[in-house]
């Protein structure tokens, strides 16, 4: 045995650490079992790949951990092998499942190969790629051995007992997933790459005639877009759900499409599975029109909203322009009748004529006031001697007690009645002058 170098060890971290490429490696394995004409016969799937890389790279790191990095052809395969236990297990299950001699050899060359092709394009110098690929070839090369040994001692031993089994074996787990299949009320359709329906489960075949889907082109069996298998993954992507009424309008249908290549190398196979959601759909239905229902009566609330905000500025400016009015009269009341009103107070001597005057003005400033009453501001305009005659016929006196009580003629009396009238407003009107007098608050 040599001792370790940093280059050996170098190889050694490169070996280890291709289980971290695996993708390259089923990529390269693929190619490889296409070349030799093997890919369309294998059942691998990728997990079984990948498990058959790990056992390949696990008694390399158990014979490093022993202290044994390199060891030589010769002791590989003695002691019956038992660190390839792992690898030989799998040849004789692939033997008892029918895989020929030749076929599983040819197919573990392509594996090696594919490792020789990781090791090219990871990083390292070449002495390490160079050691790294000897190792490869060496432990595949030892395994060969023991696989032919295997075969050539054991087998023919197992194989008339384990064949029978076998079959027995896979006919109870191909009866088993056909059950689980039929057993599901979802739609499921198995097609080839040619986009043609190669298997159906019972509950597709409950819907539609064997004879119109086993064969048939699955985008007439679907009845969507699409004339080839490209065009039917480009409008209904792998993974991605979709919703569909394939057979009949009332019935809807969730559809995702899954690739079987994802699961065996060798497949190039799609399954189909639809699942009956009308139930849901119609569930969807009701609550999207509940939403809408809602939403329109939102917006209709929002249009009243608006316009009671119309009305209610609208209101407010009327009120605005009240306001602005009233205050312009009430200044006009003042200016024009009770200023002058207070004027006439001031400049006069006779205390009766003033308490006239204040009595009016008095009256008109009680009107100003919201709700109050009071007398017409009209009387304002009136002299005292008219407003005297007034309250005269007020109090409901004729013409000649008037003049008597006033010292003054009757003509005299007749005249202010009808300066009065003139100046309430009430010329040329059938009012009764004591009626409307009666209506004013005027007070002696």
């Amino acid at each position: 045995m040599k001792n370790r170098s940093g280059e050996q060890r170098h190889h050694w971290d490169m070996l280890l650490a291709m289980e971290r490429e695996e993708d390259y490696f089923l990529e390269r394995w693929s190619v490889r079992m296409e070349q030799a004409g093997y890919l369309e016969h294998t059942t691998a799937k990728r997990a079984d790949c990948l498990q058959a890389l790990g056992d390949f790279l696990a008694p390399m790191r158990m014979h490093r951990d022993m202290g044994l990095p390199n060891p030589d052809f010769p002791w590989l395969i003695r002691d019956e092998g038992e660190w390839g236990r792992p690898q030989i297990e799998s040849a004789r299950r692939h033997r008892m499942r029918g895989i020929t001699a030749d076929m599983y050899l040819g197919c573990f060359i392509t594996f090696i190969h594919s490792l020789v092709d990781v090791i090219e394009r990871m990083e390292g110098s070449f002495e390490s790629k160079v050691q790294a690929r000897r190792h490869v070839r060496l432990y595949g090369d030892a395994l060969e051995v023991l696989f032919v040994r295997d075969w050539t001692r054991i087998l023919p031993d197992l194989a008339a007992q384990r064949l029978d089994e076998a079959n027995r074996l896979l006919t109870l787990e191909k009866c088993r997933y056909e059950n689980i299949l039929d057993a599901s009320s979802d739609l499921i359709l198995v097609v080839g790459g040619d986009g043609r329906v190669i298997q159906a489960n019972r509950a597709v075949l409950a819907v539609l005639d064997r004879a119109d889907v086993i064969g048939a082109s699955v985008w007439d069996v679907l009845s969507v877009e699409g004339q080839s298998l490209e065009d039917l993954l480009k409008y209904y992507p792998v993974g991605m759900s979709c919703e569909l009424s394939p057979f009949d309008e009332a019935v809807v249908y969730r559809m995702q499409i899954n690739s079987i290549g994802s699961v065996s190398m060798a497949s190039d196979e799609y399954m189909i599975m639809l699942t009956n959601i009308t139930a849901q759909a119609v569930q969807r239905e009701t609550l999207e029109r509940v939403v809408s229902e809602r939403t329109e009566a939102l917006r209709r609330e929002k249009e009243q909203l608006e316009e009671m905000n119309i009305t209610l500025r609208n209101v407010l400016q009327s009120i605005d322009r009240e306001r602005e009015q009233l205050l312009g009269e009430v200044s006009a009341k003042v200016n024009n009748l009770v200023l002058p009103a207070l004027e006439r107070i001031e400049n006069e001597d006779d205390a009766a004529i003033r308490r006239g005057y204040l009595t009016v003005a008095k009256d008109q400033l009680a009107r100003l006031a919201p709700g109050s009453g009071g007398s017409d501001p009209l009387l304002l305009k009136l002299t005292h001697m008219e407003t005297r005659v007034a309250q005269f016929i007020q109090a409901g006196h004729p013409s000649k007690e008037i003049a008597e009580s006033l010292n003054i003629s009757v003509e005299t009396v007749q005249t202010h009645r009808k300066n009065i009238r003139r100046k309430l407003g009430l010329h040329g009107k059938s009012v009764s002058l004591y009626a409307h007098l009666k209506t004013l608050g005027l007070t002696a």
